[in-house]
């Protein structure tokens, strides 16, 4: 090929690259490919993202090039970020978020004004800059952010109390720290003024204020539409929430610039304050467009990060970043938690856990961009100094963390409790043996019926698919001490012991055979090593129907009063399905050896069922119904 045509063939290919279309696919590709490779990997998906974006952006491949997004770089940035703050916000636990909140509201106040003031105190003496630049980086730097806590909690298993006080102030503090940064600019970048604090006050107050009114507005509006039957049913609630989001997000930028951080979270804690059921059919739908926008948008902010900006400031950054790591953060959280209800070990867990995320990066890029423009001499190195924190930080978390938190014993258990997929009234009857039994248990289920039913019953449920990785990671499957599939259909719950085994492999399995959908055989429980609950196929639709009616209870049976045959406890009643046995101490589900069995639990018939003034099935005043029936 001749020079002239080989070159004209480079231009070619070099003119592809520019177009910002591309430029977005390759940055979502690269960034689902970054997090898949770093969860097979057991590595921090965020870093691997990172260093994707730093190796095919404009100073090595020159193959993502954000600098042609122009303008849309922001609006972008602006569109994920909502959608990830709103899911961090309505993931948390009301429940959960309650018990914690003095620690929590200490975090993000006085653990946040002390982080800010270290953060820039570290800035100003080994970067030395300016005090009103140093104070900028302090308030935008102050707390952890979603995108890097949540991934970072699924891989290491803390204890609920310390998952929800970080998740919690991942989620509040990112807002806290978008809007007092951008107070902070302005005042950082405008000419002296005796009035300038008063003004920044009055800013303060405004993007507060509106966040707080267009987000709780928007958040009614969600929870407005998702009673609304029709809208669910068709499956456009959850894409209509999306666009709700994003209108809130920006709607609030429209009238107070930066409140649609603020307008995104307060929605969020708006949806998710009405309670389980009601919206966690919708986490996981925004975990999964969470975890794609922040491998976009990791990939997009490395990539525009140039290695110029960072030669030279390694060292004096790197030492920035060890300050903020093991003197600033560790100091406001052992400070601010005083009296929280936590105890030390758990403190110094959360003060060593701080990684910051998406947003002190995006917020970062714009103020780089900003005062580069208005020639401020330390716009150049902001926004590197950023990113190397995020590195550093995410780094020491995502790699110590898990050990650490072995160390201080503020690790879930494993093995603990059990999962039972389906909330129809059989499955329900088990978990209430099992709960009464002192067992933990969680139900999966995705019918706003059942769920409904089971939570009246005082039952914990994850609305979601059963088999989909997501939801049983809600539903805490890796700490799980077995599950139990108890839906009418035969093959989709073999289905769901086969997801469960995947996910792992040390739980007990076990399923209820007897539906309408059978077909499956003993042959395929031996191959994937489960058990046949009762030990012998049921009509579960008809056993249903018996609970319906009332003519159903949880009945505790010991082995003296059972029937003995072969020295072995046998069932002889028609009807009757048994749900656990006690072995000494042990409890577990029924199967069909009754060796040793010292006492077992059946859902039974009710005997002599009298009928009230209505011809309905009358409350037996000597039996435990199994289920709220009405």
């Amino acid at each position: 090929m001749p020079d002239w045509m080989e070159l004209l063939h480079l231009q070619h290919v070099d003119r592809i690259f520019d177009t910002p279309a591309l430029t977005l696919a390759l940055a979502m590709s690269v960034g689902m490919a970054a997090i898949a490779a770093g969860s097979a990997l057991r590595l921090p998906g965020i870093l691997l993202a990172l260093a994707a974006g730093v190796l095919l952006g404009p100073d090595f491949a020159n193959i993502i090039r954000p600098g042609v997004l122009g303008d849309w770089l922001r609006v972008i940035v602006g569109f994920c970020v909502s959608v990830i703050l709103f899911e961090g916000a309505l993931s948390l636990n009301p429940q959960r978020l309650k018990r914690a909140a003095k620690s929590v509201r200490r975090l993000v106040t006085v653990g946040a004004l002390i982080a800010a003031c270290g953060a820039a105190a570290a800035a100003h003496f080994f970067m030395g800059w300016r005090w009103e630049i140093a104070a900028l980086f302090g308030s935008l730097l102050i707390v952890t952010g979603p995108t890097v806590i949540s991934p970072l909690l699924r891989r290491i298993k803390a204890e609920k109390t310390v998952s929800t006080v970080l998740s919690a102030e991942g989620v509040l503090g990112d807002a806290v720290g978008a809007v007092l940064a951008t107070v902070v600019f302005g005042i950082a970048v405008a000419a002296p003024k005796a009035d300038s604090f008063g003004v920044a006050l009055g800013d303060l107050g405004r993007i507060v204020l509106v966040g707080g009114v267009v987000g709780f507005l928007v958040g009614l509006l969600i929870a407005a539409l998702g009673r609304w039957r029709r809208l669910t049913l068709e499956g456009l609630g959850r894409v209509t929430t999306l666009a709700l989001v994003v209108l809130a997000f920006q709607l609030s930028n429209s009238f107070a610039h930066e409140s649609g951080v603020v307008a995104a979270v307060v929605a969020g804690m708006t949806v998710g304050s009405l309670g389980p059921g009601k919206q966690e059919d919708l986490i996981e739908f925004k975990e999964e467009l969470s975890i794609l926008f922040i491998g976009l948008l990791f990939v997009l902010l490395a990539a525009n990060v140039r290695i110029s900006e960072i030669i030279g400031l390694a060292g004096r950054a790197g030492m920035v970043a060890l300050a903020l790591v093991l003197l600033v953060r560790p100091l406001s959280v052992l400070i601010s938690t005083i009296g929280g209800g936590l105890n030390l070990r758990q403190r110094l867990f959360i003060a060593w856990i701080g990684p910051r995320g998406i947003v002190a990066a995006a917020v970062a890029s714009l103020f780089a961009n900003e005062l580069a423009a208005r020639g401020v001499p330390e716009g150049a190195e902001f926004r590197a100094v950023v990113f190397l924190t995020i590195v550093v930080t995410v780094t020491l978390a995502g790699l110590t963390g898990w050990p650490v938190g072995k160390l201080l014993g503020v690790l879930a258990k494993t093995n603990q409790g059990w999962l039972i997929f389906g909330a129809n009234r059989v499955a329900i009857a088990m978990a209430l043996a099992l709960k009464e039994a002192g067992e933990e248990v969680v139900l999966v289920d995705r019918n706003r019926e059942a769920i409904a039913e089971a939570e009246a019953a005082g039952l914990q449920v994850i609305s979601g698919n059963g088999l989909e990785v997501n939801t049983l990671l809600r539903a805490g499957i890796e700490m799980r001490r077995g599950v139990i599939a108890m839906t009418g259909n035969d093959e989709v719950n073999l289905l769901f012991v086969q997801t469960a085994k995947r996910m792992n492999q040390r739980l007990q399995f076990w399923l209820i055979l007897g539906g309408a959908k059978g077909g499956v055989t003993e042959r395929m429980l031996e191959e994937e090593h489960a058990k046949m609950l009762g030990g012998r196929k049921v009509d579960i639709a008809l056993l249903a129907a018996m609970l319906e009616e009332g003519r159903g209870e949880i009945e505790t049976r010991k082995r003296s009063e059972a029937d003995k045959e072969d020295g072995k406890t046998m069932i002889r009643r028609a009807g009757e399905l048994p749900l656990l046995v006690r072995r000494g101490k042990t409890i577990e589900p029924a199967g069909s050896s009754y060796d040793g069995v010292t006492e077992i639990v059946l859902l039974s018939p009710r005997l002599g069922v009298s009928k009230d003034g209505n011809g309905k099935p009358a409350k037996a005043s000597s039996r435990r119904a199994a289920v709220p029936h009405g």
